[in-house]
């Protein structure tokens, strides 16, 4: 089947949400489409072939047929524009361009987590105190968080000399895409050294932001990931997988937990960009986004998989999309990109708060496969991918982790999973909220990716030489 793939052609190269959006006598209620000026306008990327180096001639006939290049991602051979939807498809024959996608909304999809997924126990780590614990920590790996943002001087991200193990924070929601404010392209050719990557770097560093995490997610997930243990003995331990992992902050969400595809896609240009200079051996995308496509041609299934294809572990939450809103089990609501195959998707599985595992239940909520893209070929047929996922399953319910506040000692507001979406998370009976020790629980397979991430950075650091899919075999078959 896979020669005969190569083979056939497919019929469309656009996404089939897309050109039903451009079909339509109706403009689409999304926010990739627009009415302006009495015609339709859509944002969308473009995936285009390796023989135009910086895809100068497709920018080209995109503003010769009246669009706008938003951004550009020549690393991974993207770019997103707004133009008529009456000229997509003439500009979707040509043969440089591969498929075209719309401008999708993306979304946030001795602890007892150290104990029950295994970390503390031999030949493992053993757990103690903040400062005095032996064995492997994830020391000298770098984690990128693509998320909602991480609150660099939470204590939970502190050293054993209590200096930020968060290196970096940046953020890719200057563009503001979703919003159709256009004309940014200015990442197109930033050569080391060069003023444009200095000018570029500048633009995106969110490091001095007070608020680097109003949503909240993104914190929780890095301390899953990568927390340090208790600083003070009355409060739950926030010690993550990988205690010692480097982090690296890359905000594609705002503080409503929302983004586009646009913006993630630069967040991932920007780690593969990094990757060696910094490090960064883990991916976490605890986010999701909904797609008809095959994970051959999705967007974001491209990126990962570039990012794979560079050495980066890449690790996705499979989504919370396993139950209906009659309570019956859904099947093939498996997320973007967790239904590519070179990623590593996981589910949720709750462990009753303990230790052992003969308790442990998959939660409902959690996505199952087989995975749905399609890929509709010339002679009309559609293939469904039909994936089996998710590739494992890790801790995911009332997990306890880090909380987000604005890094102001004076007025430390709570992130807005904690005032206007959730309270009763950030308020655990008989704790005292300290500031850049808060916490909160949160569940769902963005809280599970993370337990994965952090396993995978000390794998890494125990064994440096080792691949993505050398990473993937090790723990789908030594898991239990």
């Amino acid at each position: 089947s896979g020669r005969q793939e190569k083979v056939e052609k497919r019929l469309h190269k656009m996404s089939p949400d897309l050109k039903a959006g451009l079909d339509s006598a109706q403009t689409p209620k999304q926010r990739w489409a627009r009415d302006k000026g009495g015609r339709r306008e859509v944002q969308v990327i473009f995936t285009v072939g390796d023989g135009d180096a910086d895809m100068s001639d497709i920018k080209r006939d995109i503003k010769r047929a009246g669009g706008t290049i938003d951004a550009a991602m020549p690393s991974l051979r993207m770019l997103t524009a707004t133009l008529p939807a009456s000229r997509v498809a003439k500009l979707a024959e040509r043969n440089d361009v591969v498929h075209v996608a719309p401008n999708r909304p993306t979304q946030r999809t001795a602890s007892v987590l150290e104990k029950s997924t295994g970390a503390v126990t031999s030949p493992v780590r053993t757990s103690s105190t903040k400062t005095s614990y032996s064995g492997p920590d994830g020391t000298g790996i770098g984690i990128a968080i693509v998320d909602s943002g991480v609150m660099k001087n939470h204590r939970a991200f502190d050293n054993g000399p209590a200096v930020t193990r968060v290196k970096k924070n940046v953020q890719f929601l200057t563009t503001n895409l979703a919003d159709w404010t256009n004309g940014y392209d200015s990442n197109t050719s930033l050569q080391p050294g060069s003023a444009a990557l200095a000018t570029y770097e500048a633009a995106i560093d969110n490091s001095a932001n007070l608020v680097q995490d109003g949503y909240g997610h993104g914190t929780h997930v890095a301390s899953i990931a990568a927390g340090r243990p208790k600083s003070y003995a009355t409060a739950p331990d926030l010690t993550g997988l990988a205690p010692n992992a480097n982090i690296y902050d890359v905000k594609v969400l705002n503080d409503f937990g929302f983004g586009t595809l646009s913006d993630t896609l630069e967040g991932i240009q920007w780690v593969i960009y990094h990757a060696k200079e910094y490090n960064i051996r883990v991916i976490n995308l605890s986010l999701a986004m909904d797609s008809t496509d095959s994970w051959q041609y999705d967007p974001l299934c491209v990126a990962a998989r570039s990012a794979v294809a560079q050495g980066i572990t890449v690790v996705v939450a499979a989504g919370n999309f396993g139950k209906s809103l009659f309570g019956s089990e859904v099947y093939g609501s498996v997320s973007s990109p967790g239904n590519d195959p070179s990623v590593i998707t996981v589910g949720s599985a709750n462990t009753k708060n303990t230790a052992v595992r003969n308790d442990d239940v998959i939660n409902t909520f959690s996505s199952r496969g087989p995975t749905r893209g399609t890929l509709t070929l010339e002679s009309g047929q559609v293939r469904r991918d039909n994936l089996l996922k998710p590739d494992l399953v890790a801790p995911g319910n009332m997990l306890v982790g880090a909380a987000a506040t604005r890094a102001d000692s004076a007025t430390p507001t709570w992130n807005n999973l904690g005032t206007l979406f959730y309270p009763m998370l950030v308020t655990p009976t008989g704790i005292t909220q300290t500031y850049r020790e808060t916490q909160m629980y949160l569940s769902g397979t963005s809280v599970s990716a993370p337990v994965v991430s952090g396993a995978a950075a000390v794998l890494l650091q125990a064994n440096p030489g080792l691949t993505p899919p050398l990473v993937k075999a090790i723990l789908q078959y030594t898991e239990q």
